[in-house]
């Protein structure tokens, strides 16, 4: 019975492995899988792996294959931009988004960044300040905003970067717009 149990965590810990490789490194399912023994590791007792080669017991070397192994592709990375590019993908630019907001919260100190510092940054990098939304500097307390939003509509994405001002840390993502076409919700002061 715990020679099941422990199959299946196997298998669990392998799902979680392919999927996180998947999702961060962008790699086909074949090169996720390559190398796996898959056959052993299910318990099924099949001696073939995932990538098409026989698997070897543990402590005995693997039987000779009569095939050449074939390398997995590897996926081209991702340029590197250094300004907003139109014609690039939408990652591409989410990756110039983040360093420009990164670079315009380093430039000063957390309680001096505003939401003019952040989307003048944006338009100095060559984004479209006619793409741009902000969310307010201040609260309706007229106190100093906590978090603020910026965003720029991109074809049919939206960048959205948010700024907290407690550690002066950046986060974005690569976003869909609301259903008015707009990249956030509510009235914003415009950028």
């Amino acid at each position: 019975m715990s020679e099941g149990r422990g199959s299946r965590t196997k298998n669990l810990v392998w799902a979680a492995v392919v999927v996180v490789l998947l999702a961060v490194g962008g790699i086909g399912l074949a090169g996720a899988l390559q190398g796996l023994d898959l056959g052993a590791a299910a318990g099924a007792g099949s001696t073939a792996g995932a990538a098409g080669t026989p698997s070897a017991q543990p402590g005995t070397a693997a039987p000779a294959t009569s095939a050449p192994a074939t390398p997995s592709p590897t996926p081209s990375p991702a340029r590197s931009l250094n300004r907003f590019d139109p014609a690039a993908s939408p990652t591409e630019n989410l990756g110039v988004f983040t360093r420009t907001l990164e670079g315009a919260a380093r430039s000063a100190s957390s309680s001096s960044v505003d939401a003019a510092t952040l989307t003048g940054a944006l338009a100095a990098a060559g984004f479209a300040p006619s793409a741009m939304q902000r969310s307010a500097d201040q609260t309706s307390a007229n106190l100093q905003a906590p978090v603020l939003t910026v965003s720029v509509r991109v074809g049919a994405d939206c960048l959205v970067g948010q700024f907290v001002r407690s550690d002066a840390s950046i986060s974005t993502e690569l976003a869909a717009p609301v259903a008015q076409g707009a990249c956030l919700i509510g009235r914003q002061p415009k950028a």
